[in-house]
């Protein structure tokens, strides 16, 4: 039986978290160049991340995610059923990610001033932006070799290898803090309180021919199931749908 795992963020840096992993997620599966398609992906790919980037500086929120990741597996260390060989390497590498953090700039303030870079990155913004007539220079560049490509996108994505490493780490200890249990949702909707969670995790069989919509924040959410719309407009279930759940 097939599983799907959705998850839900309960705060704006938790779902700024997500849509980042999500971009870097893509960035690094389109950077292989095999077409003018995945090309285009591509630059779609680092374009928005460096529009979330420009508008949201998680910088601050990482180092203190880290700090709050250290804290934690102090406290850990000193409970007897804890490994100590296993737990050491996990907080020296929240201690190296706060140091880095502190001492680095934004982002993507290199990627922003890239004379290549800039001028293309309006036309991506822009609906059909990117036919060959408005941007000769990428069609050019689609047409280099393709291992001076693949350099030029490796140096690219190297601007992001810190903000990987975090997020990587604070949404896996996240996710590692929650812990799956068996739950009904009565006629297709389920709800809750919460001990001020940032992440919702639902487990469900694909067989069940439903997916989750949620609503809510830190202190209470609401799961209802939903079906796709059939003939006649409906789309809600009303039947006892059996998930799980972990709340992070």
């Amino acid at each position: 039986m097939t599983e799907l795992i959705y998850e839900h963020p309960l705060n704006e840096k938790l779902r700024t978290y997500l849509r980042l992993e999500y971009l870097l997620a893509q960035l690094h599966s389109l950077n292989d160049l095999d077409s003018e398609w995945q090309q285009q992906a591509f630059f779609n790919a680092l374009f928005d991340l460096v529009e979330v980037l420009d508008r949201n500086d998680i910088r601050p929120d990482l180092i203190k995610d880290c700090e709050r990741c250290e804290t934690a597996l102090v406290a850990w260390a000193n409970h007897p059923s804890v490994s100590g060989d296993k737990l050491k390497p996990v907080l020296q590498k929240a201690v190296r990610l706060q140091t880095e953090l502190l001492r680095s700039g934004k982002f993507v303030g290199n990627l922003k001033e890239d004379k290549f870079l800039s001028p293309l990155r309006q036309r991506f913004s822009i609906p059909g932006g990117t036919c060959y007539f408005d941007v000769p220079q990428l069609h050019y560049w689609f047409n280099l070799p393709l291992e001076q490509r693949q350099q030029m996108a490796a140096s690219w994505c190297h601007e992001f290898g810190l903000l990987l490493e975090a997020i990587s780490f604070v949404l896996g200890f996240s996710r590692e803090k929650g812990h799956f249990t068996a739950v009904v949702a009565d006629n297709g909707f389920y709800q809750s309180n919460t001990d001020q969670h940032e992440l919702l995790r639902i487990r469900y069989p694909i067989d069940a021919g439903v997916y989750p919509t949620v609503s809510g924040n830190k202190y209470r959410y609401a799961i209802r199931f939903m079906q796709l719309c059939d003939d006649a407009g409906r789309s809600n279930s009303d039947q006892s749908i059996g998930f799980e759940l972990a709340c992070c």
